[in-house]
């Protein structure tokens, strides 16, 4: 049984070494990075609707609170299914300009609508890894004006 014992513990030691965990701590309560993502429009014909940067670097196992900030005077919203299955959720929140929480939403999200003028903050923790994941305004005909990118996880 002693032997048994000792076989178990050089095994666990060896299993340890070879693979390593990829992240430490509680990760509900880490503090994450930010990222503004800014929601808006422009005068350009070609592109008319954006988002601001287009293009995410997120890292498996580190938190962010991705600010989606609309800085237009009509509703965007922020939406990507593949995105979202690669990502946990911890919470979205909804505070006013002095800082007063509105809202605090938790559980599983499809869609993040924002109204004008108006800002969301998200926390996320990426869980699984990607390349080219889109993101995009799915309201009607922002897509097509330009209100989309991409979002690589490492």
């Amino acid at each position: 049984m002693k032997h048994l014992a000792i076989t178990a513990s050089i095994s666990a030691m060896v299993l340890a070494s070879t693979f390593p965990a990829l992240a430490e701590g509680d990760l509900s309560r880490a503090d994450p990075t930010e990222i503004v993502l800014e929601m808006g429009s422009t005068d350009d014909p070609v592109k008319p609707m954006y988002f601001e940067p287009n293009h995410l670097d997120l890292e498996t196992g580190k938190a962010y609170k991705i600010v989606l900030k609309n800085v237009d005077d009509e509703k965007h919203e922020f939406a990507g299914p593949e995105l979202i299955a690669k990502v946990f959720t911890r919470k979205v929140e909804i505070a006013t300009e002095s800082g007063d929480l509105v809202a605090e939403i938790k559980g599983n999200i499809n869609e993040i609508e924002v109204g004008p003028g108006q800002e969301v903050e998200w926390f996320i923790v990426p869980i699984q890894t990607g390349e080219d994941i889109e993101m995009v305004c799915e309201l009607e005909g922002h897509k097509e004006a330009g209100m989309v990118g991409t979002v690589t996880i490492h």
